[in-house]
């Protein structure tokens, strides 16, 4: 029969199936949002960098436009080297106004400085309104650029001064300076008061140090600090040259703003696949602890039932209705089934009782038939002291056959009868029987069944002896292995004729029919009594041997599962 499957395996297998099919539903769904979500920042990261790009890149383009105009000033800047001081002082005041006029009403720059070395002239001009203690701080920072290596000739970079950074550029010759500054507060000022949401727009010099931020300010994003020293991991990140190798615009948008950037319909979405995962995961719980658990509770007291235990019985505390009538119903069918096998099981010993009662019966009679027929042979034959000696012989076998009933005793008692048994045929067959018992002591004890060689004995009587010739019998008794557990073997062994081919046959098993007349059925009660007293086959063997007689073989086991009290017996029969 194939093994049947587990219905409650296999809900625990749909659940989980279900299970991991939301899950990764739920999975694919955070991901694709994440992604899309990601997308849309680098999108709008890029689309706020194109326009600051731009925007700072028109910025500059204005300023490097301021420094060309002053350079190409080439008259009135090479007379403020001239030797004649009025020269100079024109050129002077020339190169001056036009300066003014250039960065007036220009927001592209602050400061413009020119400075000679040849004979220290220094001219500015300045914005409406710009502190003038600082604009003496840069004309100083760029009349000494000439003696200061760490400046760059014509490269944009940054300075901090007093708190405040500025950016700036220089054309530097051997004996002249012609410098641009702003503050980077007011670069792309109209742009810095837009919303840029969870982004810092960051302008740095070629050295990756930050001058001017656009948009939130940061632990790790601040002017001064390198972009070198943000952590990548939290934020996206995008950026683009302004000019080549001297100032580039970056974007960093910190990765915590992809959830600002949920909608709200894609958490509703997020929120009920989550619940009905935890769903899912709670009734996957509840079906092990109310289905699962108890299931196996029952299964588990039902094999013990089934492996014969009828003591056993469903236990636990159920919680549910169902399994509370399950409960009860199964114990009321095994209570039901426990009655039913007690009343089989003592209506089978009756019947095995009543039959071994008419065994009994069956063998007493035969024994004392041959025994009345034995007294009227003598009687025929006037042998009146012999019929005493075997009347009184008789009368021990008869204390003995009625002292118990199918019941067993020590095998050196039935041996004992057996030998009287031997003396009272004695008078009827003189000299036609030699017999030898061969009896261990250490074995003397095993019980056996009542009358067990006896029958063989008088088998051989009403069978084999004749008055012709000696008969001679072999009673030996040993212990033997049989069945995979230790037995005692009787041997009966004659040198008569041996056994019909029928009496083989039904005594082996091969036929079922016993002759009709009834003869042998001392050797069918004894095989059946065997049968029923130690729940066995193949205790009883017989077997003809060569050149003739015959062997018969009686296993006894040690102990026998069915034994009728001899009070009971004796009460019953009388």
């Amino acid at each position: 029969m194939s093994k049947k499957k587990s219905f409650v395996k296999e809900i625990l297998l749909f659940l989980l199936i279900l299970t991991a099919l939301l899950t990764g539903v739920l999975g694919v769904f955070l991901a694709s949002s994440y992604n899309i979500l990601e997308n849309e920042i680098k999108a709008s990261s890029d689309a706020f960098l194109k326009i600051y790009s731009n925007e700072f890149s028109n910025n500059i383009a204005d300023m490097d436009g301021l420094l060309k105009s002053i350079a190409t000033q080439g008259e009135d800047l090479a007379k403020i080297k001239s030797p004649n001081g009025n020269k100079r002082a024109l050129a002077s005041i020339s190169l001056y106004n036009y300066m003014q006029k250039l960065i007036a009403g220009k927001d592209s720059a602050d400061v413009i400085v020119v400075y000679d070395k040849n004979y220290g002239i220094c001219l500015d001009a300045i914005v409406t309104g710009f502190n003038f203690d600082k604009k003496n701080k840069l004309r100083d920072f760029t009349s000494n650029a000439i003696e200061n290596e760490g400046i760059d000739n014509y490269e944009w970079n940054f300075l901090n001064l007093d708190h405040e950074t500025y950016l700036y550029k220089m054309l530097i010759t051997d004996s002249r300076v012609i410098a641009i500054y702003i503050r980077t507060g007011k670069l792309l000022k109209e742009l810095s008061t837009q919303e840029n949401g969870n982004r810092s727009i960051v302008l740095v010099n070629d050295a990756g140090v930050i001058g001017r931020i656009w948009g939130e300010e940061t632990a790790d994003i601040k002017i001064g600090t390198k972009i070198r020293d943000i952590q990548d991991e939290d934020y996206y990140s995008t950026g683009k040259d302004i000019v080549e190798n001297q100032l580039s615009i970056y974007c960093y948008t910190s990765k915590d703003s992809i959830f600002l950037q949920t909608d709200t319909s894609m958490i509703i979405v997020a929120i009920v696949a989550s619940l009905a995962l935890f769903f899912i995961l709670f009734i996957l719980g509840f079906t092990r602890k109310e289905i699962a658990t108890p299931m196996q509770h029952m299964i588990r007291d039902m094999e013990i039932i089934k492996n014969g235990d009828y003591r056993n019985r469903v236990s636990g505390h159920f919680h549910t209705k169902e399994f509370q009538m399950l409960q009860e119903a199964t114990n009321q069918m095994v209570e039901e089934i426990v009655g039913l096998k007690i009343q089989t099981y003592e209506k089978r010993i009756e019947l095995q009782d009543m039959e071994l009662k008419s065994i009994r019966l069956q063998l007493k009679p035969h024994f004392f038939l041959n025994a009345l027929t034995t007294i009227s042979s003598l009687s025929s034959q006037s042998k009146n002291e012999h019929i005493k000696v075997y009347i009184d012989a008789l009368s021990k076998n008869v204390r003995y056959m009625f002292r118990a009933g199918f019941h067993t005793v020590p095998i050196k008692e039935e041996i004992k009868h057996v030998k009287n048994y031997f003396e009272m045929q004695e008078l009827k067959y003189p000299s036609c029987i030699f017999y030898l018992v061969d009896l261990p002591q250490e074995l003397e004890e095993w019980k056996i069944p009542q009358m067990l060689i006896h029958t063989f004995i008088e088998n051989e009587y009403k069978y084999a002896v004749s008055i012709d010739e000696t008969l001679t019998i072999l009673i030996k008794i040993s212990c033997k292995m049989h069945r995979e557990q230790e037995m005692l073997l009787i041997e009966i062994e004659d040198d008569g004729k041996g056994y019909p081919d029928e009496v083989l046959d039904y005594m082996s098993g091969k036929s079922i029919k016993r002759n009709e007349r009834g003869t042998r059925i001392g050797l069918w009660s004894i095989k059946r009594m065997m049968e029923l007293m130690y729940e066995m086959e193949d205790l009883v063997i017989l077997e003809n041997i060569e050149p003739h007689g015959c062997l018969n073989k009686i296993y006894v086991p040690k102990n026998a599962l069915h034994e009728l009290p001899v009070e009971q017996l004796q009460t019953s029969l009388d």
